[in-house]
């Protein structure tokens, strides 16, 4: 997939398809990924979006893992190449990423993000502030998984911080949250949540590769005038 060569903030238009996310709530993201029951029997190949966030969230137990590899690689190349980091430096700019949902004794445990962060740095002309500071415990599953969604509470009371990595270095002057895709932004909101308590005079701004569109009610209708 080509990365467009800018991000897009979550404005009005695209707000609406993420029900807990704040107005407030200052995010970008790169694409928009459709989900599998709204592409009329297309999957990963409804578009380069669908397929890099398939390739990215490939879980460690399933084959294809070089596909993985690659699309952790094309989104920290991205990525690096977006913002003058020496400026970002300046400005004490740490970068978090949102835990997955599973617990770091898990043998599954997918620090993809992370991992994603830490090859961006390597191609960003010197060492960045890099907190893997939260996890969750595990005791729910993955939310595009699930009947029902944990909401921001839910998730809340379930993410840890931890204090080695998250207080390594002084308070930070702005801090990124970075995730692959943004859906309800529950995840967000406790994430933002969690760190406020601890940085409450750091901003909070958020990083998705892409965020999940919902599709409009009246798709499956084929005369509107009908209604």
């Amino acid at each position: 997939m080509a990365m467009p060569p800018r991000l897009t903030i979550v404005g009005d238009h695209e707000r609406p398809d993420h029900s807990h996310l704040p107005k407030d709530a200052r995010c970008y993201f790169w694409g928009e990924y459709t989900p599998f029951e709204n592409t009329g029997g297309l999957k990963w190949n409804f578009s380069a979006t669908n397929g890099l966030i398939t390739n990215f969230k490939k879980k460690l137990d399933k084959g294809g893992q070089q596909y993985k590899r690659q699309a952790i690689n094309e989104v920290a190349a991205a990525y690096a190449k977006l913002w003058k980091w020496d400026v970002l430096r300046q400005h004490r700019v740490a970068l978090i990423p949102i835990p997955p949902s599973k617990a770091r004794t898990d043998p599954l445990f997918d620090g993809r993000m992370h991992e994603m962060l830490v090859a961006m740095a390597a191609q960003a002309g010197g060492p960045l502030d890099i907190r893997d500071c939260l996890s969750f415990s595990g005791i729910y599953g993955a939310s595009h998984e699930a009947a029902a969604r944990p909401t921001p509470e839910d998730l809340y009371q379930q993410l840890a911080f931890d204090p080695v990595a998250g207080l390594a270095g002084d308070p930070p002057g702005l801090i990124m949250l970075f995730d692959d895709m943004l859906t309800t932004g529950a995840h967000f909101v406790a994430a933002t949540r969690r760190l406020a308590e601890v940085f409450p005079e750091s901003p909070v701004i958020g990083s998705f590769i892409a965020r999940r569109v919902v599709p409009n009610p009246f798709d499956d209708f084929e005369d509107l005038s009908a209604l």
